[in-house]
This record gives structure tokens, sequence and C-alpha cells, in this order.
């Protein structure tokens, strides 16, 4: 297809822009291989083209045709993808028979390889990584992409329906397929978008057959499925359904059933289908024909899909609301158009990242970032704008940013790594990451670090002599421990008490908590800061801590993986934590010094009154253990400790609130230790935020008092 050549050549371009090597030399299967991920799975992010190569495992030998593994960040259970290319040239004929059989031939291949029976060393390598095995939680869909399109839509109908018939061999295995047209219209979703379609006109059963509803006079008609069916084949990927629903889960039973009653019974569909919604800037009624302005669908894109790819000779009806925006204001409008399809959309299968997408602290963090110029996805679906976002650092997600914030602020980059569902999925760790404002230059340069350290991933394989045997898989899988590292020298740089507070500690949670507090309220980069530099900043945290506490780990646990050493917390904490500290014992060292103040933003005195403000407000406990002893006896700990857990029950209970939000365990136990008698005590022990502290204080204190007074 014609029209992908001058995608892939822009490709070319950013890959060249970006001083990584790959699109050169590439065959025509990669080069669509990676036009299609790039844009499919990386929504365009420039950062993100390492993580393009990484999925590629083409090998043009190989009988199996598998050319690239990925996850789909947009399905459900982040669905693990099998792509196989075919790349048809001028000239040639589609050979769809191959392709049926290519799919087959890849699916008993890699369940093969699950079980370790045969596979290719790269398919091995990344199913060797738990977030890539497919299994009835974790679906595999194995999708052919091609640059060849069907010359018209039976064409299309007729080799979808023998996609359809090909039955796999495991219930969570589904067959995709995405044609040349279908690759360009995903493409102009990022390049050139539509929100919505601009006109069309649809047909309805009867002009006498329509319910009016509201001062604005929505409708609810009956609306002919060959109706709706052009629609889709004229607007599908050209503004028809609403933004934030794009993504379309595929659930073969539901899917089975559907296209079932359109085949055998389309004068039933009426009664067994909840029909469609759309939403609307205005209509016309002129007999059984509406046309609609400005509109798109917001329920129902997995029937309008499948009536759209059926195939059927009757016409028949089902239910379509028709709702007409009666906002004028562009932000009443869109939060109107969200709440319809947020409650009208509740069979849908729902991420922990969708059920917070509408949380007023997501909006607003949201409008943060797009005041600052950088493009924030909060929800499956959504999709940047290119034009307006055209740097690698413009574009980001709110669970990218978790794992950030995680890193840098929280000292938990293995947590970042390997439980990411957790940053939206656990409401403990959401309201950590999320409860919280951040300055906005702040989390520009969060985004900055992942964005250029996406490109020294690159940079440092292309010049890897092999002299350093770890440093290729550090660096590939050390991005959040190199943030996190960042974070510590950051804190230490601009709050250099923390230095002694650190060497006065007693065990490493202790230590590493004082770090691990909301406690930087500026940005923390030089503005002057070039790609150079930002190389230059990694190499130095790779060669002053991250090596030498692998090197400490290996020296007596031989045989480490490098993969598996930064997915836990402990290994931060206990190894590249601890080097920090022992590269800090004496202060900032001189060596570094001169380098910390050229990377390290220049603040002011303000700045820091700012940081001290945030370390009241907000307050991240680690360690139950905090100053000296006071010698308590165990039985009056016991009792604090009871006193304390009662207290907290009623308030929760009372309030509907989380434990967690009174108090957590690891407070109570703080508190129950040092029994702090009056609000100051509380205070210093610093394990209650000020809303805590404000809300609770005074109660515990009086909780402590009179058991210590029994």
């Amino acid at each position: 297809m014609r029209s992908l050549e001058k995608f892939i050549i822009n490709l070319k371009k950013e890959f060249d822009k970006c001083s990584i090597e790959g699109m050169d030399t590439a065959s025509p299967i990669r080069k669509l291989l990676y036009l299609y991920c790039y844009y499919h799975y990386f929504y365009a992010d420039k950062s993100k083209l390492v993580d393009v190569i990484q999925g590629d495992v083409f090998d043009c030998s190989s009988v199996d045709r598998i050319a690239g593994i990925y996850i789909d960040p947009d399905a459900d259970a982040n669905d693990v993808d099998a792509i196989i290319v075919d790349y048809v040239q001028d000239g040639e004929e589609f050979d769809f028979p191959m392709a049926l059989k290519s799919m087959k031939d890849a699916e008993t291949m890699l369940i093969k390889a699950l079980s370790d029976q045969v596979s290719r060393k790269p398919i091995d390598t990344i199913l060797a990584d738990k977030e890539y095995k497919f299994s009835s939680k974790k679906p595999l869909k194995i999708r052919l992409i091609t640059n060849y399109s069907p010359k018209n839509i039976g064409k299309k109908r007729s080799i979808l329906n023998a996609l359809q018939a090909l039955k796999p061999e495991k219930e969570y295995i589904t067959f995709h397929i995405s044609f040349g047209y279908d690759i360009e219209n995903e493409i102009l979703e990022i390049e050139d978008p539509k929100e919505y379609v601009d006109s069309a006109i649809i047909n309805i059963d009867s002009e006498n057959n329509i319910v009016l509803f509201g001062e604005e006079k929505s409708l609810l008609v009956n609306i002919s499925a060959k109706s709706l069916q052009e629609l889709y084949e004229q607007y599908s990927y050209r503004g028809l359904f609403a933004q934030n629903l794009r993504y379309y889960v595929k659930n073969t039973k539901v899917d089975e059933s559907i296209i079932d009653t359109i085949r055998t019974s389309p004068d039933l569909f009426w009664y067994l289908n909840n029909g469609i919604i759309i939403i609307c800037d205005d209509y016309i009624i002129e007999g059984k024909d509406i046309l609609l302005s400005n509109f798109s669908i917001i329920n129902g894109g997995q029937t309008t899909k499948l009536i759209g790819e059926a195939e059927f000779k009757t016409d028949f009806y089902l239910q379509c609301k028709i709702i007409r925006n009666k906002h004028n204001d562009i932000g009443e409008k869109i939060s109107f158009i969200y709440k319809v399809a947020e409650a009208s959309n509740t069979q849908k299968p729902i991420k922990g990242k969708d059920l917070v997408s509408n949380r007023i602290e997501q909006r607003l963090l949201k409008r943060q970032l797009l005041d600052a110029g950088i493009y924030c996805q909060i929800k499956r679906g959504e999709r940047v704008n290119r034009k307006l976002y055209p740097e690698p650092w413009q574009n980001t997600t709110n669970e990218e940013l978790g794992q950030l914030l995680l890193s840098f602020t929280y000292q938990k980059p293995g947590s970042a790594r390997s439980n990411k569902a957790s940053i939206c999925g656990n409401k403990e760790r959401y309201d950590l990451i999320f409860g919280k404002r951040y300055n906005s230059d702040f989390l520009i340069d969060l985004i900055k670090l992942k964005a250029y350290y996406k490109f020294w991933i690159s940079y440092t394989k292309k010049n890897d002599d092999g002299s350093d045997a770890f440093k290729i898989g550090l660096v590939n899988n050390g991005m959040l421990f190199t943030v996190a590292i960042i974070g510590a020298i950051s804190k230490l740089y601009y709050h250099q008490e923390y230095i002694q507070s650190i060497n006065s500690s007693g065990t490493s949670d202790e230590r590493i908590e004082k770090i691990s507090q909301h406690d930087i309220d500026h940005g923390f980069l030089s503005d002057e800061l070039e790609k150079e530099d930002y190389f230059e900043l990694f190499e130095l945290c790779y060669l002053n801590f991250f090596r030498p506490a692998f090197e400490f780990l290996i020296s007596f646990k031989g045989g480490y993986i490098v993969s598996n050493f930064t997915k836990v917390d402990s290994n931060y904490k206990t190894y590249v934590f601890r080097q920090v500290c022992a590269v800090f014992a004496s202060g900032i060292p001189e060596y570094l010094k001169s380098s910390f103040n050229r990377y390290l933003a220049d603040v002011s005195k303000d700045d820091i009154e700012r940081d001290k403000v945030l370390l009241f407000k907000y307050v991240n406990i680690i360690s139950s253990d905090f100053g000296p002893t006071p010698g308590l006896s165990k039985e009056v700990v016991s009792s604090i400790k009871k006193a304390l857990i009662d207290y907290r029950t009623k308030i929760y209970k009372l309030r509907r609130i989380k434990m967690y939000e009174v108090f957590n365990n690891t407070v109570c136990d703080r508190i129950s230790n040092y029994a702090p008698t009056n609000m100051d005590a509380l205070q210093n022990l610093k394990c209650l935020d000020e809303t805590q502290l404000n809300l609770y204080g005074k109660d515990i204190v009086v909780i402590v008092n009179k058991v210590l007074n029994e």
C-alpha cells in the first residue's frame, strides 16, 4: 500500500533523529512491523523506539514467521500479541490461505515454546519473562499485519469470516488481522486525529416511531443495521467512536452470539441486544433519515464493529439512543460525554487505570501536564496528537508517571517495574502516589529522564565494546533503578542534613525512609542539559552506584540473573542504596561535586523552604523503629497498640473510609513503641501527615496518656 510508504519514510527519520539504528538495513517486513508497533503499542512515543526494536524476533529463515512479540497495554489483561507480517510486493497477490496456515503454525510453536519444548532463542528470551507468559488469565493474540487492503467490502468480509472460523487450540488464544488501510487509519488517529464525525445520515424504521426526551430533545429510535454498517465502513477510524472508548475488547462468546443472531435470527436482534448510544451536537429529521452533526458512538462499539464487518442480506433494526449535547462550554461538554460513556459501559471489563480515570486528581493531573506542554493518557483508548506534542518527553501515561514517582520519590523501583498494575489498582499505593500535589517542573524532569534513558539504552548497545559483561543487561533493565538513584542523589544534594541523619540510623529501613519522602517542590535537572549530558548523568550513576552494587551481590551470589535484580525493592535497598550511602558517608564527595553542580538544577532558598513544607504535609512511613527506645514495658506497648487499633476501627467505620487513611499498622507500631505524650512528640515521630495530625493527633495523644496513667 503506497500510502504506508510515506509513514515508513517518516519513521526512518525518527530513528535517525534519535540516533537509533535499525531502519536503514531493515527488510520491508521489519519496516512494516516497526511502523505498526510504534503506533499501535507505543502511541508514537519516540522515547520507546528502543522498545519497538526489543520486541523484534523476526528471522527470515524461520518457518513460524513470527516477527514480533509485544504486550498490548490497552487490553484488559495486558495481552501478549504475537505479530506475523505479510508484506505484499507490487504485482503479487495476497495469499490468504497461506496467511491462515502461518497463524496456525505460529500458534503451535508458541504453545510448545511456553512448555519449553521447542522455540527460537529470541522468542525464548522474551517468553522467559513472566509478563509474557500467556494463559487463561493473560490471553494470547496472534495478529497478522499486512500492507494489502481488500479492494471491496465483500472481499474484506470473506477474509474476516474465514478468520472467524479459524478455531484456536486454547480458549485464551484469538486470531486477528490488520490490513493496510487499518494500519494507515490507526496512524492517522495519532498524526491527524478526528474527535467526531462531521456529519452523516442514518436510517430509522419509521418517522412516527421516535421518542423525545429532555429540553434538548434527545431521541430514542430504531436504527437500520445496514445504515450502521455504512457508518462503520466510512468512519470507523475517523471519529465514529468517542476517543476514550476506541479500544475494542474481544469476547469470543459474546461475539459469536451476536454474529449468530445477525446471520440466523436478525428479527430477534432488537430483543437480544442493548443497542448503541450516539452523542451529537445537533440533528435534523427528514422522514426516515436523520442527519447527525459532530457525532460519535460512545456505547455499543462492540455491536457496531460486529455489524460493520458481518455479511447479511436482510436488514434489521436495533435500538439507538441519540443524545443531543446540551452544553456550550467545552469543559462541561467533555465532562458530560465522559459521564454518559462511563455510566453506559459497565459491561466492559475494567482495569484499575479505567476506574481512576475520572477521579478529580487524575483530571487535575492531566490538566496540569497539558498546561506544561505534556500529554498524559489517563484512560485506555486516548491517543496523543503528535502535531501538538512532537517531542519525546511530551507524551506519557499516568501509570508511567506513577512508575517514575514510585522510583524517584518513594524509592521503590522494583515494585514500579514488576508490579505496575498496583499503581492504579492498589488503593493505598495509588493514594501514596497520586494523593499529593507535584511541582510541574519536577514532573517534566521526571519524564525527560524516561525519554533520554530510552535513547541511552540504544546508545549503550551501539557503543558496547564487550569489556563490561553486565552493562547491557543492567542498562536494558535498569531504567527505574537509575531513576531511583538520581532521586536519592537529588535529595541528598538539596538536603545535605539527610546525610548525617542516615549515618546515625540503625536499620536499612530507617535509612531509606529518610529519602523516601515527597520532599522536592521544584525542578531538579539543569535547564541547560543536552542529550549527551543526560547520557553522562546515566553513565555516572551506572559507574558509581549501579554496577558496584550488582558486583557486590554477585561476589557472594554468583549466577544472579540481571533482569531479576531490578524487579525487587530489597535489591535496591540492600545493594544499590547501600552503595549510595557508602559514597555519601562523609558528605558529597569532591570527585562528584562538580558533576552534580552541572547536572542538577540550582535552586533558591524559597525552593528549599517549600520542600520543608512538603515534608510536614506528607509522610511516607516505612519502618516502625524510630529514635531511641523509651524503655516501655511490653505490656504497656501492647496496651497502647490495642487502644489505638480500637480507636482506628471506630473511626474508619464511622467515617466509612479505609483503615490506613486513619493510620496504618506500621504507624500504629511506631506510636505504640515510643508513646508520644504531646502533639510535638507525636509530630517528631514523623509518621502522620498534616491531615492525619489535624484529624486524629489529639485523640492519639489522649489515648497514649490514658494508657500510661492507668
